[in-house]
């Protein structure tokens, strides 16, 4: 997806979501700052995840999660 301001880099919910904001791993790295988050910890949650329909969206949130939280740290 391509705006004006260049190519959309930040990943964004999207329709059909399904519940994410429910999910265990959204709920315990929602309620923390970047700062805190331990990388391989992180890296250990969204390595466990079985990727399908269901589990797709939280992993794109917890792989955008771990790519800012790399910059940052």
């Amino acid at each position: 997806m391509q705006g004006s301001e260049g190519i959309a880099i930040n990943w964004t919910m999207g329709t059909g979501r399904a519940n994410i904001k429910l999910h265990p791993l959204y709920i315990k790295y929602n309620n923390q700052q970047m700062v805190s988050i331990n990388l391989l910890e992180l890296k250990t949650d969204l390595g466990a995840i079985i990727y399908t329909e269901e589990t797709q969206y939280v992993a794109a949130y917890l792989a955008n999660l771990l790519r800012v939280v790399t910059l940052i740290q």
